[in-house]
């Protein structure tokens, strides 16, 4: 599962509301993003409550540091960022149960940052996919799926949202050259030889807790999918199924929405 936490668990108000709804679901592996505020001390005081007894921070300065727990012991731990001399951010790489995570939280200002990053990242999955090894590229990724493009086009009140950031802050860009949502950044690594297991996709951002009176087709409206788990498959995994988690206390804990990966092999094995 990835979840963003919005400011170190909706700025340091709902770590209790927000661990106990981890626990109800039982995952075996749980990414993490913007945990800021949050030391390794209290991350993994937080994970025993949802029975993971393995947890590991990027340690950003800065930043909003990502971080991953486990039911399984957390190994080969690489924080890496892009060979930039701008301020770009950085991603989580860790081993767990056999399984070669990347954690990332793209930069939400400007897509030709985020292509930078993405292209590092890129960098390291391709040789696991070459090798064929089980990947999990997973986080809040602040860019949007070409498969999401049609349903974008049709929201009015995001676009017009964006088209207004864009005109009063130069540093916005979401827009490629032909006008349309930028879906390069996801294109690039489904380009490598990830995918999008995502069957019937949902927005992942924002939850309502940002306008809690507003109209829910407006709220529909601005909705936009932008964290995803990527994956590619190797034995003994077989099959990837998503899920988008929509508990009326979502709602109340963060401003994103938490995605579910499960996982079947091809003799019974389960993970998520």
């Amino acid at each position: 599962m990835t979840y963003n936490v919005w400011v170190g668990f909706n700025k340091k108000q709902n770590l209790t509301d927000t661990a106990q709804w981890i626990a109800e679901q039982n995952v075996d592996v749980l990414a993490l993003q913007e945990l800021k505020g949050i030391s390794l001390e209290k991350l993994k005081s937080a994970a025993e409550t949802w029975g993971h007894p393995y947890a590991v921070i990027y340690d950003r300065k800065g930043g909003y540091p990502q971080g991953l727990t486990s039911k399984t012991p957390i190994e080969n731990i690489v924080q890496f960022e892009p060979d930039d001399p701008r301020n770009l951010r950085g991603t989580l790489y860790a081993q767990s149960a056999g399984i070669h995570f990347f954690v990332v939280h793209f930069d939400p200002q400007n897509y030709l940052k985020r292509q930078i990053e993405a292209a590092a990242v890129a960098d390291r999955v391709s040789p696991l996919i070459e090798a064929d090894k089980t990947v999990v590229v997973l986080g809040d990724f602040n860019a949007h799926a070409p498969a999401d493009l049609n349903q974008l086009l049709r929201q009015a009140l995001l676009l017009k949202k964006w088209e207004t950031k864009e005109e009063e802050n130069k540093g916005f860009r979401i827009f490629d050259k032909s006008g349309a949502p930028d879906t390069s950044v996801l294109g690039k690594l489904l380009g490598i030889g990830l995918s999008d297991p995502a069957a019937m996709p949902l927005g992942t951002f924002p939850t309502r807790i940002l306008a809690p009176n507003e109209p829910l087709p407006d709220h529909t409206q601005k909705l936009q999918r932008i964290d995803y788990i990527l994956t590619h498959l190797s034995a003994p995994w077989a099959t990837a199924t998503i899920s988008f988690p929509r508990d009326p206390i979502l709602d109340t804990l963060s401003d994103h929405y938490p995605v579910i990966l499960e996982l079947n092999g091809k003799d019974e094995n389960r993970a998520r």
